[in-house]
């Protein structure tokens, strides 16, 4: 049992540990959110420290940058170098070109003098391929082989730079120093205005990578970092690091992205910021492994994660202990209860549900044991009013002690049965929802049995049952000396009446029997009111039916008979047949009237009437059609609806619906009948006409209007009816026969085409000869040679 509700999946234990691991779980989740927060605050920290590295960076390359561009713009501006490039005056003095070169190149030694940050500069002159350096001037393939030659930077890559047109930017080179080894520099490129569509001098100004590095070592980021500086192609002008980007570098996004996450080829992680110079536009690009860059927020990771852990693990050791202590109880209470209740094998339960069930159960056994105790009773004694108002009650049993066994007191000796039929019922059952109509129907009679009961008890004694279809009640009468006993029930069945229609919206009809002496009397009286229910039929609902006052009206009935003569019978089967409905209902409405209206008559004359009526109307079904039809063969229980009505109402109600039907039918079959008669004479006139046709083919007038005048309608009419019944028209019929009757006669040697025509009507040859070919598809010669041959 212990492992049962251990390991049970709705068990209280289930519950219980959820509870206590969202309690334990509620400070793990503040520590994660609180590892959250600090992480994203120190990230920001450590982005902004790195950020700030960076501008310092810019801030001490931009200075340095500013001086080359500084050197270049008095270079270019130098007016022995714009006089060299712009000047017309060597086209008369030529020999004074090789001396302002000479002038230009001590005018670069003393710009090497003034600014000493810049390793190396010189002018390369496109018109005579020549490099001014600082007192020198050498040839541009010499002054290549001094200054860049190197395998990986070719002479005819070097002239390309050199001949650039409208260039001037930030490039990486290799210069040869003066130890004779090659340097990664940082290469300063201007380019003069071309003139003529050639470029006329290139300004070279070199700044060696180690100068620039050696500037910037000292800062943080350089020492633990990846410095790179790009220019707008990004092509590395100085870095740090002798190890190449990696090819899936994603370059686009320095553009746009100030610090981004980059994971290389290798399965490293880098951590990337970058900014740019507003002034030169380069890009200063700091590329840190993350291991370095989430040192410290990794240490705070951890001793988040440690702490988590210990938590979890004490809290599970403390979650378990106490949930085993607390549940002992209830397992034993649980074990205690499971021994008088049994389970299912696999079964799953909650403990607390099942304790709560099993004492539900044990209360609802006693009171439903109890509800069962008195139920019984009641259905006992119900069957014992029964049987004694029938008349069938055990002899062998004295009726005093069985009213004793069953609490009853009839001790007074004026007895009689009041039997209540329910009329009316809908609107009590619309206000009970989510019930079934039997147990709404029990309700119904509890509430009439209760109320009547009570109004008895007032003075009387009263005891309610159910008899069939309605409610009996044997009532002992306490009258006092000279008071009327019926009056008293009466008032009773009217209080009930009024109470009922008011509080419940249920409609009764009350029959009461007479008072009679004797306990022994008491199925007399049951028979009484029933007699008097009878009378609902012809008194209609709602009404309370004595059997005295019915008695008395009955005896002054007179011995007539109902009202339906012969002549009202053929009458109304001649509506009926003629499915003249208005005024069926009109006849049947006299009937109903003169019987019930004016004169009243007995239930018994009632039931033959309605007989009468039914029998009227199978009539007149069977003389307009077959029987079979008749929708009274096939819904036998319409006339077994009729003659179980309650009331007048209800029985007239039912006969108007009959007779709805049965004039529907009727007309239907009238008017299919008058349909077949009118089909039956217009094929009639077709056929007429077409032997009319057949006689007069050879009258050259014969057309659609003599047809029309031979029998005297309209031509428009015959065409038409003619069209819709033989499916030709009047005037193709017509051509028709007379073809027909030409190759008659052309087949006879002796007779030419325009005899033919002739013969059956044409005056006209050609129109003869049109007309037989639109019929044939070949003209009548052509035919009767045919014929020939």
């Amino acid at each position: 049992m212990k492992n049962k509700v251990i390991f049970n999946g709705q068990s209280i234990v289930l519950t219980w540990m959820i509870s206590y691991i969202v309690i334990l779980l509620l400070p793990v989740v503040i520590g994660l959110l609180l590892y959250m927060e600090s992480n994203k605050t120190l990230k920001e920290e450590i982005q902004q420290a790195n950020d700030s590295l960076l501008k310092q960076v810019r801030e001490v390359m931009d200075n340095q940058f500013k001086a080359m561009e500084q050197l270049n713009f008095e270079i270019t501006w130098n007016v022995n170098m714009q006089e060299l490039l712009y000047s017309n005056k060597y086209e008369a003095f030529p020999k004074e070109y090789r001396y302002d070169i000479s002038q230009i190149a001590r005018m670069l030694s003393m710009y090497k003098t003034s600014y000493p940050l810049i390793d190396s500069f010189y002018i390369y002159l496109y018109k005579d391929q020549s490099v001014i350096l600082p007192t020198t001037v050498r040839p541009s393939a010499f002054a290549y082989q001094t200054l860049h030659m190197s395998d990986d930077f070719s002479f005819s890559a070097w002239q390309d730079i050199m001949t650039r047109p409208n260039f001037k930017g930030f490039i990486p080179m290799t210069r040869i120093g003066d130890d004779n080894k090659l340097r990664k520099t940082v290469a300063y490129i201007s380019t003069y205005p071309v003139e003529h569509n050639q470029p006329l001098a290139t300004n070279v100004i070199m700044v060696d990578q180690s100068r620039i590095l050696g500037a910037i070592q000292n800062m943080e980021i350089f020492n633990k970092g990846h410095v790179l500086i790009l220019n707008n192609e990004n092509q590395i002008l100085a870095s740090n690091s002798a190890d190449a980007l990696p090819g899936d570098f994603p370059y686009d996004k320095l553009a746009n992205t100030p610090n981004f996450y980059f994971s290389g080829n290798n399965g490293e992680k880098y951590e990337v910021f970058n900014i740019q110079s507003p002034r030169s536009k380069l890009k200063y690009v700091s590329i840190m492994p993350s291991t370095i860059y989430w040192q410290k927020a990794a240490h705070i990771r951890n001793l988040t994660y440690m702490s988590m852990g210990i938590s979890l693990l004490g809290g599970g050791i403390l979650t378990f202990v106490f949930l085993r202590r607390n549940y002992n109880p209830v397992r034993r209470l649980v074990h205690a209860f499971s021994k008088k209740q049994t389970f299912a094998s696999g079964q799953r339960y909650n403990e607390f549900h099942f304790i709560q069930e099993a004492v539900d159960s044990t209360l609802l056994e006693m009171a439903d044991f109890k509800s069962k105790m008195e139920q019984q009773r009641h259905m006992v004694r119900a069957h014992f009013i029964e049987k004694l108002l029938k008349g069938k009650h055990d002899r062998h049993i004295p009726i005093a002690e069985a009213l004793t066994s069953f609490d009853m007191k009839l001790d007074k000796k004026d007895f009689a049965v009041m039997l209540l039929v329910v009329d009316k019922s809908a609107p009590f059952f619309e206000r009970i929802t989510h019930t079934s109509d039997e147990d709404k129907w029990k309700l119904l009679q509890f509430i009439i049995m209760n109320v009547v009961e009570e109004l008895l008890s007032k003075r009387h004694r009263g005891y309610a049952t159910e008899i069939d279809d309605s409610l009996a009640c044997l009532v002992n009468l306490t009258l006092d000396e000279g008071e009327n006993g019926k009056e008293e029930l009466l008032r009773i069945a009217q209080e009930t009446q009024a109470f009922l229609s008011a509080t419940y919206d249920i409609q009764l009809t009350i029959s009461i029997s007479s008072i009679h002496q004797q306990i022994s009397n008491v199925p007399q009286a049951f028979l009484e009111a029933l007699d008097s229910m009878a009378f609902k039929l012809v008194m209609g609902g709602r009404e309370i039916l004595a059997y005295d006052d019915l008695q008395a009206n009955q005896a002054c009935e007179p011995a007539s008979g109902y009202y339906y003569p012969m002549q009202v019978e053929q009458q109304f089967m001649y509506a009926v047949k003629s499915g003249e409905l208005e005024q069926a209902q009109g006849i049947l409405a006299e009937i109903m009237n003169r019987n019930f209206e004016i004169r009243g008559i007995s239930v018994s004359l009632t039931k033959c009437l309605m007989l009468c009526l039914i029998t009227t109307m199978m009539k007149s079904i069977s003389e307009t059609g077959d029987i079979q039809e008749s929708f009274f063969i096939r819904n036998p229980k319409l006339i077994d609806r009729l003659l179980s009505s309650k009331n007048v109402e209800e029985m007239n109600q039912y006969l108007n619906e009959m007779l709805l039907q049965v004039c529907t039918y009727t007309a239907a079959k009238r008017q299919v009948a008058i349909s077949q008669t009118r089909q039956k004479a217009h094929q009639q006139l077709v056929d007429e006409i077409s032997d009319f046709i057949e006689d007069n083919y050879t009258d050259a007038n014969l057309n659609v209007t003599m047809i029309g005048s031979h029998f005297d309608r309209k031509a428009t009419y015959l065409s038409k009816l003619f069209k819709d019944y033989a499916g030709e028209g009047l005037l193709d019929r017509i051509n028709k026969v007379r073809i027909d009757k030409s190759k008659q006669l052309l087949r006879k040697q002796e007779q030419s085409v325009g005899d033919a025509a002739n013969g059956v009507g044409f005056n006209d040859i050609n129109a003869f000869i049109r007309v037989f070919k639109k019929v044939e598809g070949i003209t009548p010669g052509k035919y009767k040679e045919l014929i020939e041959k």
